[in-house]
Order: C-alpha cells, then structure tokens, then sequence
C-alpha cells in the first residue's frame, strides 16, 4: 500500500496529461449517438488509454520492485525483507561477498527488464501515438 501511495502522485499527472490530449470531439459525438458515460470509457476511453497504462505500469512496477528504503524502514527482521534487500545479509562487516552480491542484482534486475520489454509496444505507441496527423 505505501508503494501505491508514493507512485499516485506521478501516475495522476501522467494519466491527467494524456487525457486531456484526447479528443473531445469523439466524446460529444459519442453522447450524441446515445451513448452513456460507461459506454465511453469502455468504448473509446479504455481503448485509446492502453499506451498510458503500460507506461504506467512500468513505472510504477519498476520504482517499487527497486525501491530499499521503504521496506527497510518498515519491516523489522530480516526474514521479511523482499528480494531486492536479500543481498544486504552477503555484505558483512569484515567481509564482503562481491560474487553472490552481483549474481544477487543480476537476478533482481531480470524481472524488472522482463516486465520493460514485454511492455515496450505500449510505451512507444504512446510516444508515437500523436506524432503523425492524418487526414
């Protein structure tokens, strides 16, 4: 919950940006073809909206997977610390195990890029979305 509370604030400004690029022709022809309000978030909203929405998640899953202070703060015995945390217990105070430390953030940054490049589509089509004007 604190994670989805720190990366609201900059998810509200993506999304409110993005919609306010929409065009409100659409939606006033929409109402006046007798479409409802959930009509047109399902029917036109939704669908224009995907780009937005895998740029967000990106952002939002990539800041909260990499984030150390929070979950450091919050949680009180090692035993609960998320994966990102796990390679603190291989830096000791004489001894620092540089080999488990990398193979530790190889393996911590995999789903993070896993998760970029799945989601790389809706994020250049939301680049690309308004760079060409037809018609």
């Amino acid at each position: 919950m604190p994670q989805t509370a720190f990366s609201l604030g900059f998810s509200v400004l993506l999304f409110k940006t993005f919609f306010d690029q929409l065009p409100r022709e659409l939606f006033e022809a929409a109402r006046i073809d007798g479409i409802t309000y959930t009509g047109c978030f399902f029917r036109f909203t939704l669908p224009l909206s995907t780009p937005i929405l895998g740029t967000d998640a990106v952002f939002v899953f990539v800041t909260s997977w990499n984030n150390n202070l929070l979950p450091l703060i919050m949680l009180n015995s090692s035993e609960q610390f998320p994966w990102t945390l796990g390679m603190m217990k291989y830096h000791g105070e004489f001894i620092v195990e540089w080999n488990r430390i990398l193979a530790f953030v190889n393996l911590t940054l995999a789903p993070a890029v896993i998760f970029f490049l799945a989601a790389q589509c809706y994020i250049v089509a939301g680049l690309t979305g308004g760079a060409v004007k037809k018609g």
